[in-house]
Formats: C-alpha cells, sequence, structure tokens
C-alpha cells in the first residue's frame, strides 16, 4: 500500500509521523518562514522531506495562498537547492482547480536549473499538459480535478507520463 505524504508544521511533529512510517512528509508555509526547521530536516531526513511551494506572480505564497510573501520563487529554490531539498511541488495557484492548462512557462523555466525534482502541480488539465510537461523533464506532475471529473483517465495518464 502506498503511503500518504504529511504536512507537519514542526520538527517534533515531522519526526513523528517519520518515525511511525510515512515515507515522506511536505512542508508548505513552515519551509517559507522557519528555513532552520526545515534545514534541520533536510540534513537530517534527507528525500524523506519536501517542500509544496505556492507560486502566484513569481512570488510564494503561504497560508494557504491567504498570503502573497516577498520571497520570488526562483529566490527561493536556489535557496532550498542550496540546503539539500530534494523535491519540490511547485503550485501555480492562478492555475490549480482551473482546467485552463498548465503554466508550461514557468515550469520550463524552471527545468535544469535545480538539482531539486521538480513536480507540477496546478491546472493539469489535459494528456497534452502531461506530454509537456515530461517532454520538459520535470519528475512528475500532481493531476486533481481533471481525474475527478473524468477529463483525464487515470491509466491515460500514467501511459502519456512514460
Amino acid at each position: 500500500m502506498r503511503r500518504k505524504p504529511c504536512t507537519p508544521t514542526t520538527r517534533s511533529s515531522s519526526k513523528k509521523y517519520l518515525d511511525i512510517g510515512v515515507n515522506r512528509v511536505i512542508l508548505g508555509t513552515a519551509a517559507v518562514e522557519n528555513r532552520p526547521l526545515l534545514r534541520t530536516l533536510a540534513a537530517k531526513y534527507g528525500d524523506r522531506i519536501a517542500v509544496g511551494v505556492d507560486v502566484r506572480d513569481g512570488f510564494a505564497a503561504v497560508k494557504g495562498w491567504k498570503e502573497i510573501t516577498n520571497t520570488r520563487l526562483e529566490d527561493l529554490l536556489l535557496e532550498l537547492d542550496a540546503m539539500g531539498v530534494k523535491t519540490v511541488i511547485c503550485t501555480d495557484i492562478s492555475k490549480d482547480g482551473a482546467m485552463s492548462g498548465t503554466n508550461r512557462e514557468l515550469y520550463s523555466s524552471l527545468c535544469g536549473k535545480y538539482r531539486m525534482k521538480i513536480i507540477a502541480s496546478g491546472g493539469v488539465s489535459s494528456l497534452e499538459d502531461i506530454t509537456a510537461l515530461r517532454d520538459m523533464g520535470l519528475y512528475g506532475a500532481i493531476i486533481g480535478k481533471a481525474i475527478y471529473n473524468g477529463a483525464i483517465e487515470l491509466q491515460e495518464a500514467l501511459r502519456a507520463a512514460k
């Protein structure tokens, strides 16, 4: 059975989840607002720590997309890469759930700049989006609404991603 990731906000909660067998925890707001926590967890747990970076107009958003920070996405990604973060889930807020296609320009600009695995999130609404992201060399893509509403069949998505 595949285990689901968790989103802890403290070192002790991260440790608790990882110690009970969760294979990966995802830090969002905590990663942006508490770099020492992220640095400690990334050093100790390596690829079992991922960071979810929500972005709007080139800036990181936190607290459930309610606050747009002054932190530019590319600056944050450089810092995360230098800290040893292995995986980043990058969500373009303006595209998420809109079924209007993913932000290919954004993801294309991120490809090859970092050692981290980049997972695209937000707006993946067609097999064409999946193949475009695959061809860019992204590590993965999150498909939510498109599967939920039947626009993409899971088996077709998996074939397109290969």
